[in-house]
């Protein structure tokens, strides 16, 4: 999706608790219908040294209609909910995707990485947590932990003074939204230098994390071998996010002239989750009435008129070797990678413009306006993927849980086909009209020229990898579903009384609510318990319930129902008559 291009000077203007200015009100101009405001997008820490990532956070930032690089948007991508700045909300996400925040994450612990430390984030976290009516989520419960890089409470990292407290914040926040109750343990780097982040996630695994998230990126070329190794950890959900300088990086032409031609590590790595950015548009109920490749950057009509802005990370891998999961996807030849690894493997929302509401008060510099604020870039991707995959109950036993995703490429069921746009400079537009190769040769590697490896297509492709989630399907291996339910007879039948029995398999992931349905009609009215809970095995188990209070000489209807991470399964109805 594509919003034009971004001249001038980005200043930042954004929403704030505090600050004498409604958030509500901030980026609407008189007239404006609503829901429609106006704004530009900053990125909030500065590009990567060598050998050092940067964080990927995008923040909305309120400004006039009509000024340079200003663009409209509609509050929470169209929802008639929205955030204290206009933005997503943790029921907004859990809308558009299709799952239930209550439905799992107990005993996982999903690991933020992240450079410098945040003094505030723990408060910042309890104030969101109360604002959306979440769980507290605190070092005194057991939920949240803050270490440095060497596992310590106590020796921490130097305050951030540079933006990567917005990129925690979010971070943090987003993992909690999605999976309240997952553990989360936020592990801040001394720098971000790849070998500090590199130690961080490799001390993230040490204690005990189940998922790592990591927001952050630099070129891949810069990425030495003993930093490949600590995103390899079989077992873990390593999600990366993939960037948001476009196909290749293509946007550094703005700042230095020509395009490196290399994707972001971690994200280009086999070993990895590679996560790419959306843009999302909602129903007024809150789900997902479109999605397409995130793509704000806008193809300039002459050379001297192009800027920087964003868009989804991605393209061919310079270094590494696709993993064969990858390799044998149906439609992988048309993705021109020959054997190199192919940033995505899965996607969710990026784009600024639709992006979701942090709560954030640490003043990292004078001129940061602390309060609510609209944030987005493969910085929410990212964790958003591993609160996923945290509620999911993880990775399953599989090696390298990407492997997992690509099982249901073509799944209308558990994944949404993004299919429209691309990450490349020319935005999905075919070749000729858009000026290849002519453009590739005046700025470098830009766009695809009409492959799969930036241009959207049905099924698998680069910018998307294989879709965006719909439910928790796809994070799932092919033993792994929602609960199979059978409903058994009703015994020990009295006037009024009777015990209903019924089977349940929870088909290898943690049942979290299992109940028999009963009434006069198939629409029931009233329900009990089974006992024993089914557990989380791999075989059916008996289940019953004993129900009293009924009436004598009378039909009744009823079902078994039950619930994991990955749906609910209902039972066949059935009826008994008491005597």
């Amino acid at each position: 999706m594509r919003r034009g291009r971004v001249v001038g000077v980005v200043v930042l203007a954004v929403s704030a608790a505090g600050s004498g200015v409604s958030s509500n009100s901030l980026g609407a101009s008189q007239g404006s219908p609503a829901g429609l405001r106006y704004a530009r997008v900053r990125q909030v820490c500065p590009r990567p040294r060598p050998r050092h990532a940067t964080c990927l956070a995008l923040l909305l930032v309120s400004a006039p209609a009509g000024e340079a690089g200003v663009s409209p948007y509609t509050t929470a991508a169209g929802a008639a909910s929205t955030g204290p700045a206009g933005g997503l909300t943790p029921a907004d996400l859990a809308s558009a995707y299709g799952y239930s925040p209550a439905s799992g994450g107990a005993g996982q612990t999903v690991a933020i990485v992240d450079a410098y430390d945040d003094p505030k984030i723990e408060q910042d976290l309890a104030a969101f947590d109360v604002h959306y009516g979440l769980g507290a989520c605190t070092t005194a419960n057991g939920c949240f932990k803050k270490v440095g890089q060497t596992g310590s409470t106590t020796v921490l990292p130097a305050a951030d003074k540079v933006g990567w407290s917005v990129e925690i914040a979010l971070d943090v926040e987003t993992v909690h939204g999605v999976c309240p109750s997952c553990a989360i343990v936020l592990v801040e780097a001394n720098s971000e230098s790849f070998a500090d982040l590199a130690a961080s996630v490799n001390e993230a695994v040490s204690v005990g994390a189940t998922e790592v998230s990591n927001s952050y990126g630099g070129l891949e070329t810069a990425f030495g071998a003993s930093e490949q190794a600590a995103y390899d950890h079989p077992g873990v959900a390593i999600a990366a996010a993939s960037g948001d300088s476009g196909y290749l990086n293509w946007d550094y032409v703005a700042q230095f002239g020509a395009a490196p031609g290399q994707p972001d590590a971690p994200a280009s790595l086999p070993t990895v989750v590679s996560v790419g950015g959306t843009s999302l548009k909602l129903t007024t109920s809150g789900t997902r009435a479109r999605e397409t490749v995130w793509n704000d950057s806008g193809r300039p009509s002459h050379e001297a008129e192009f800027k920087q802005f964003s868009a989804s990370g991605g393209g061919c891998s310079t270094l590494f070797t696709a993993p064969a999961w990858q390799q044998s996807v149906a439609g992988w030849t048309k993705a021109a990678c020959a054997t190199k690894r192919l940033d995505n493997d899965i996607s969710a929302v990026a784009d600024p413009y639709t992006g979701f509401d942090i709560y954030d008060t640490y003043l990292y510099e004078p001129k940061f306006v602390g309060g609510w604020q609209t944030v987005g870039g493969t910085s929410l991707s990212s964790p958003l993927v591993s609160g996923l995959y945290g509620l999911a109950g993880g990775g399953h036993g599989a090696s390298y849980p990407a492997a997992t995703l690509y099982a249901h490429v073509g799944q209308a069921s558990t994944l949404f086909d993004v299919s429209k746009g691309g990450d490349g400079y020319c935005d999905g537009e075919e070749p000729a009209a858009c000026g290849e190769p002519a453009v590739n040769e005046l700025l470098g590697n830009v766009d695809c020229e009409g492959t799969t490896s930036c241009d959207a297509a049905l099924g698998f492709d680069g910018p998307s990898g294989v879709g965006a989630p719909k439910g928790l399907g796809a994070f799932a291996t092919s033993t792994q579903s929602k609960p199979t339910v059978v409903t058994g007879t009703a015994g020990s039948l009295e006037a009024t009384a009777a015990v209903l029995n019924a089977t349940v398999n929870p088909n290898g992931t943690a049942v979290t609510a299992c109940t028999f349905e009963y009434g006069l009609t198939t629409s029931y009215g009233s329900s009990a318990p089974c006992s024993p809970p089914p557990g989380a095995g791999t075989s059916p188990v008996a289940v019953s319930a004993a129900v009293s209070g009924l009436t004598a000489k009378t039909t009744y209807h009823f079902r078994a129902v039950a619930t994991n991470a990955l749906g609910t399964g209902k039972g066949a109805s059935k009826n008994f008559t008491t005597p």
